[in-house]
């Protein structure tokens, strides 16, 4: 019996091992759904992405992708040969990557289409700001209306695969001291389509949007170029629709920054500081605030850097390159640039130390004089933190770009 019971146990273990080992062989790879933007939260087409360990593809005319990983974390690589730009995301788990093409904001995947904005004369000692604004993916510059002047006219900018874009056109008002008015005209671009107007006449039903105070105090650290800009921020609507309020350069103790009391579409008040110095080193941070506030922009430590020094010649694969940690929790972009044949390369990584670039480029990084400098973006736990899909519409991620030197080497003597 003892006997008996012992080869059948031997069978059973031999069996697992067979179905695990099994199992493990023929089980299905994991698709992942991901998309690809560029600097202006733009869907990029045509990118071609490669996945280790999986499978390869390009994205569609939205940006989007689908691939299979057989295994992870896995690496993916994204690559544009219309621009020469490589970028390496490192340890992703995600199934639904939302990444981005450094580097790039090409007019080519986009529509371009005026629109002309029409006012009665701006009173002297006022200005307007004049905006379009949508949920959409779009981007537009704000334009400044001086004193007299009776028309604007603005570009809009969406996707290619778009046939029109749906918006509004706001015009806010303004003294030294004050907002006035503020109006809106719901408009629809169309692509292609001739010159199109909007108008606001002096029956327009302008509204006072009120005025408040921010008071704002800038970095006390000194560095060579300091300052901070304030914008309206609307949470409803996408990444780009913003509108500036403010721009202070200098090195300044405090200041008043005069606001709108209230604005539509979920307004909130966001402020970028910044801290410089001469070699490039420095920082962007942004904090989210209401009108009334007082808030103190912080001073971030720039990342570093460790290895190799600076205009060192002879880096070849085995070069290790490395940094300091720079403030807060976060995750690294080393950026590569070739400078003959031009190209640019970028990891997007949580190490402080890693090969050289010749290793991940895929053949990307060729010539002989090469730049790089590391980016870290706070506050992140993870590369996959850093890629997953934002909740909000126009919701940034980051808190902090905290940016290193920029240096030089060469490949030989």
């Amino acid at each position: 019996m003892t006997y008996l019971l012992m080869e059948n146990i031997k069978r059973f273990i031999i069996f697992l091992i067979l179905a695990i080992f099994i199992t493990n062989n023929t089980a299905s790879a994991v698709e992942i759904r991901g998309k690809v933007l560029d600097d202006r939260y733009f869907p990029v087409p045509n990118v071609y992405i490669t996945v280790t360990p999986g499978g390869n593809t390009k994205t569609d005319s939205r940006g989007e992708f689908r691939v299979d990983v057989e295994s992870a974390p896995y690496q993916l690589f994204l690559y544009d040969d219309a621009n020469a730009i490589g970028v390496l995301y490192t340890n992703l788990v995600t199934q639904t990557p939302e990444l981005f093409l450094f580097g790039l904001a090409s007019s080519k995947y986009t529509n371009t289409d005026p629109l002309k904005v029409e006012f009665p004369p701006v009173p002297r000692g006022k200005t307007a700001i004049i905006k379009f604004l949508s949920e959409s993916i779009y981007w537009s510059s704000d334009e400044v209306v001086n004193p007299g002047e009776t028309s604007k006219l603005l570009t809009i900018n969406y996707p290619s695969y778009m046939n029109n874009i749906n918006g509004r056109v706001i015009y806010l008002e303004r003294t030294n001291i004050s907002f006035d008015k503020y109006v809106e005209r719901a408009v629809t671009i169309a692509k292609n389509y001739n010159q199109q107007t909007v108008v606001f006449d002096s029956l327009a039903n302008y509204e006072n949007p009120g005025s408040s105070i921010v008071t704002i105090y800038p970095p006390a650290f000194s560095f060579d170029a300091k300052g901070f800009s304030v914008t309206a921020d609307f949470l409803s609507l996408h990444r780009n629709a913003q509108i500036e309020l403010n721009k202070t350069e200098g090195d300044i103790i405090s200041t008043k920054v005069v606001v709108p009391l209230n604005m539509p579409f979920g307004y909130r008040l966001r402020v970028n500081g910044k801290g410089f110095f001469k070699k490039g080193e420095g920082f962007y941070n942004l904090t989210y605030s209401y009108p009334g506030a007082t808030l103190n922009i912080s001073t971030e430590t720039p990342v570093k850097l460790d290895a190799p020094q600076d205009k060192f010649w002879g880096v070849s694969n085995n070069t290790q390159f490395s940094w300091d940690w720079g403030s807060g929790t976060g995750i690294y972009v080393a950026h590569f640039h070739a400078f003959a044949p031009v190209a640019d390369l970028y990891i997007v990584t949580t190490d402080r130390n890693i090969r050289s670039p010749f290793v991940y480029g895929r053949g990307l990084m060729e010539g002989e004089e090469f730049s790089w400098e590391v980016t870290k973006y706070t506050t992140y736990m993870s590369v996959d933190d850093y890629a997953k899909p934002r909740t909000f519409a126009n919701d940034i991620g980051y808190k902090a770009m905290i940016k290193s030197e920029l240096r030089t080497f060469r490949t030989k003597p």
